[in-house]
């Protein structure tokens, strides 16, 4: 059985609004040919129910399906691309049917349309996906921004699924870099900016676009990025990703995802996990053990858990210890799928 290839989710409302637009270019010519207006309307049903169908669907996100076995479902980062998992899609496709998501409004990804709670609705229809086409408890496989949001899709139906592989993405991120933290005040002050930002018009959000990609900050977000990659192409193509990506979904889900403490929640998890993280490049951790104990921390809830740290990788393991990194989800898989 060979591996295939497909997104959901915009291409084929792209493709109809062209085709619509093309026949409405020469439509005054088609009608002269014999038999061609009946042949046009069916065409134009067709093209209808291909439209509603997909309407229905109702999955904003993006997903590439590669390879044939048990299914695993894949999420990359912040802004991230499902590039982000080529090499390790190459690495499993051959045991696992992999389904690689690309959230909606990142890296080219159309954004959803949703008001508000957008990360949520990324959460239910990822749900919703696993119960539609019937896959049985999925590996999740899920890196940093994404790994919130695995283990929310986690805590939410622990019944749809499999064993856990969290790249160096916690349940508290903000707890994390800051053991001082007050809860109260930080989700009260995310509160309020996120109330600010649901308010903001497009001409708002493209003015920060602008902004936000023009030279000097492009300098500044190359610098940053560079604490999490080292090779400088990498770079250049997470940042191309970033680019690409719709302003107004990147804040509001960013937002949404500061504020989720799920902490007490993975006691609801049921599968194994296993987290591969990072400690090289953060600014508030100085140490292998201190990330360790950090980490630690926040899984203390969690029924089955291993956490193992790289010795030499930044935070995209996948980039930078893939060899290690592979090494530790084979055994891992080997034991518990």
């Amino acid at each position: 059985m060979g591996s295939s290839e497909w997104a959901v989710g915009g291409d084929i409302k792209n493709l109809i609004f062209r085709i619509l637009q093309e026949i409405e270019s020469f439509r005054h010519h088609v009608f002269k040919i014999p038999l061609m207006k009946p042949i046009l309307i069916a065409f134009i049903v067709a093209i209808f129910l291909l439209y509603r169908a997909d309407a229905q669907s109702g999955y904003s996100f993006g997903v590439r399906i590669t390879g044939h076995g048990k299914p695993m479902i894949l999420i990359p980062g912040y802004t991230g691309s499902a590039d982000t998992y080529n090499e390790v899609v190459a690495h499993y496709k051959d045991h696992y049917k992999c389904y690689v998501v690309t959230l909606a409004g990142f890296a080219g990804q159309p954004p959803s349309g949703a008001y508000d709670h957008l990360l949520m609705r990324q959460r239910d229809e990822i749900i919703r996906y696993i119960i539609n086409e019937h896959l049985d408890k999925p590996v999740i496989v899920c890196f940093s921004f994404g790994a919130a949001l695995g283990l929310w899709i986690a805590c939410t139906r622990p019944d749809l699924i499999g064993p856990i592989v969290d790249l160096d993405g916690t349940p508290f991120d903000a707890a994390v870099d800051d053991f001082h933290l007050n809860k109260d005040s930080l989700v009260k002050a995310i509160g309020a900016r996120y109330e600010k930002a649901l308010k903001q018009s497009p001409a708002y959000w493209h003015k920060r676009d602008s902004i936000y990609h023009s030279p000097p900050s492009i300098k500044e977000g190359f610098i940053e990025v560079q604490k999490l990659v080292s090779d400088t192409n990498r770079i250049a193509e997470t940042l191309v990703w970033d680019k690409a990506s719709d302003m107004r979904s990147s804040v509001l889900m960013n937002q949404e995802a500061d504020t989720l403490d799920m902490r007490e929640g993975v006691a609801r998890i049921s599968s194994p996990i296993l987290l591969l993280g990072s400690w090289k490049g953060w600014d508030n951790i100085k140490t292998k053990e201190q990330a360790e104990e950090r980490y630690a921390l926040q899984f203390t809830k969690a029924k089955n858990v291993t956490i193992v740290f790289s010795e030499k990788g930044k935070h995209f393991l996948m980039w930078e210890d893939f060899d290690w990194m592979v090494g530790q989800m084979d055994a891992f898989l080997r034991k518990y799928n």
